[in-house]
This record gives structure tokens, C-alpha cells and sequence, in this order.
């Protein structure tokens, strides 16, 4: 019976084509539910739509229709046709009770294009004490997290992260602290999914729980050195396409600690990292070319830390064609 119904319904009119393509490309971006019996069956109501470049694909009659309905028509619809147009989830199912069991299956499908709850946090796998090769480091890991294209690690000396030591966006999931670089403490840590729903939309999840490491360096003669001097940085680089970020070897220091960042004041890092050789690949990092980003670096002996360098601006250019590649197309030799 249904399913007659529904052929009897998609006969009428072009605009109540089921499962037909959305008129122009258009994804579907609305639910329309149709306070009559009749009203869908109505000439006007189905010249109104197509006239004003509305495009049902799913009819569920006789209430329920999504498609493509520009944002401008939702008071006309509502006021003319006594149509109401929904664009996001509906979350309170005792609005459509009345219109029957064809419209809580056309809203159980509508909802299934929303992401219903934050995603589930990240779960810490492990987080040790592994050996480099020229020194310890503090490797810290979480589970891949659905959606998430990049993670956002924070780290701070109190457990309500009021006071943030680093904070950091990465695009895996895994991350290694040098202790040297901090004071002897105990520090919290948690990380968050960055993600990129269907629809588009940019989503920050929800943080995981928070772990602690301790920091506990030996007593040593480092105390009776003088203080490490900063790195020594130029005040501008320019570099082609992705290269690595880099500065001059210096025999002082085994480990460097580095800041990239949109703002001068390094106040919201861009990137903030570590590493034990004189560069560092940005790959991965929404770098944008003929942009300005601020630069600095500390070193450390493996037991102590220095202070930051001097910032040097950085702008990062279109890369050039490939010599000789094979790839590119143009016009053949004569």
C-alpha cells in the first residue's frame, strides 16, 4: 500500500521526485514537514517550490519531504502553506507525533545527518619513559580518534590547567617531552580531537581525562656553569614551498626546544616541539605561503635549559615547477 502510495505521489509533479538528484548539484539541506494531508498534492504549493528553485529527493507522505529548499522561503512556506522547515537536528519527537509513522522514519533518517553527541574523548594509551639516543624523553600517546584530523595537546604544572606550560596542535598521536626543558615538578597533560564532520564543519571534541609525569632531574655541576646562552637565529627566513624550518649547528646544545606562530608574542603557538637536530619538518602544519610567522628556539645540554632566542620572521613561497617533470603538460615540440 505504500508503496503505491508513493508512486501515486512521485506521478504528480516533477518536484516530488523520490530519490532524484538535488537540482543543480545542491546537497539537501532541509526537512520540510507539511501541516495537511493534502497540501503536498496541491498545484500551487508544488509550482511555488519548483518555481523558487526548491527540489524535493526523499518523499515520505503525506508530511514528511526533504531536499533542497534555499533559506530564504522558510516564512513563506510557513505563513502560506503551513509548512514548517527544519535545518538542523530535531531533538524533541512530540512536535511530529501527529503527522504518523511515515514522518518519525523521515526524522529518524534526517537526525542521521548530524553528529548526535561530542565524540568520545581520546584514551590515553601509554605514557613512559623511553630511551633516545641521546637521552630520555617522556613519549606520550592516545588512540586515534574518528574524525579527527589533527589533536590538540595541552600541558600544564596545575591539575585545572589554569597555568599552561605548553599547548600545541598536532596531527598524530603521539608526542615526546624532553625534562630537561622544565622545571622539576609534577605536570598534568590532555589532549583533544580536532575534527571535520560531514557536513564540513570544524569541531573541537571533548578533552581527555588527565595524567600526570613527574619531572626529576640529578643534582649536577650544570648549577655551577654559567647559564647557556639563547641560539643564535637570523631575523628573517625565507623559505621555498615546505621546507624545513632550520638554524646553525651549535656543539652547546643536544636538544632544541621550538615555537612557529602567527603572533610575534608567541602567545597562542602555532607549533611548539622538540627535537635533538638543527631543523624541523613543518609538514602536516596549515601553513599558508606569502604568510608572516614568528619564529624562536631554546636550547638545552640535556640538563638544563637556556632562554629563547631572538623571534625571526618567517614567510614561507609558492614552491616552483619541478625541473623536468613529466607531469606537467604543454605544448609538443613541433
Amino acid at each position: 500500500m505504500r508503496k503505491a502510495i508513493l508512486i501515486f505521489f512521485a506521478g504528480l509533479a516533477p518536484v516530488f521526485s523520490i530519490r532524484a538528484a538535488a537540482q543543480g548539484g545542491r546537497e539537501m539541506n532541509a526537512l520540510m514537514i507539511v501541516d495537511s494531508d493534502s497540501a503536498a498534492f496541491n498545484r500551487d504549493f508544488q509550482k511555488y517550490l519548483a518555481d523558487n528553485g526548491a527540489r524535493v529527493t526523499d518523499a515520505f507522505p503525506p508530511h514528511a519531504f526533504m531536499g533542497y529548499v534555499p533559506a530564504g522561503l522558510d516564512a513563506d512556506l510557513v505563513k502560506n502553506y503551513a509548512t514548517i522547515v527544519y535545518r538542523a537536528k530535531i531533538d524533541d519527537m512530540s512536535v511530529i507525533a501527529k503527522y504518523g509513522e511515515n514522518a518519525f522514519f523521515a526524522v529518524n533518517i534526517w537526525n542521521k545527518h548530524f553528529v548526535e553527541d561530542p565524540p568520545e574523548a581520546p584514551l590515553v594509551i601509554s605514557y613512559k619513559v623511553s630511551q633516545q639516543t641521546k637521552g630520555d624523553a617522556i613519549a606520550l600517546s592516545w588512540n586515534e580518534v574518528m574524525k579527527a584530523t589533527d589533536y590538540k595537546l595541552q600541558i600544564a604544572s596545575d591539575k585545572d590547567f589554569t597555568a599552561l606550560v605548553l599547548e600545541t596542535i598536532l596531527n598524530r598521536n603521539n608526542y615526546e617531552v624532553y625534562p630537561a626543558f622544565f622545571p622539576d615538578g609534577i605536570y598534568y597533560w590532555r589532549v583533544s580531537g580536532l575534527l571535520t564532520l560531514n557536513n564540513g564543519e570544524q569541531k573541537e571534541g571533548r578533552f581527555s581525562d588527565a595524567y600526570s609525569f613527574a619531572v626529576s632531574k640529578p643534582a649536577s655541576s650544570a648549577a655551577a656553569k654559567a647559564p647557556l646562552a639563547a641560539p643564535a637565529l637570523p631575523k628573517t627566513m625565507a623559505l621555498k614551498g615546505r621546507k624545513p624550518l632550520g638554524w646553525t649547528k651549535d656543539p652547546a646544545f643536544k636538544y632544541y626546544r621550538v615555537q612557529l606562530s602567527e603572533a610575534a608574542d608567541f602567545s597562542a603557538p602555532l607549533l611548539d616541539t622538540f627535537t635533538d637536530k638543527e631543523f624541523y619538518k613543518i609538514s602536516g602544519l596549515p601553513i599558508e605561503y606569502e604568510k608572516t610567522y614568528f619564529m624562536r628556539i631554546m636550547g638545552s645540554d640535556g640538563a638544563s635549559a637556556g632562554t629563547w632566542s631572538g623571534a625571526s620572521s618567517v614567510t614561507f613561497s609558492q614552491p616552483g615547477p619541478i625541473k623536468n617533470d613529466m607531469r606537467r603538460i604543454g605544448p609538443r615540440k613541433k
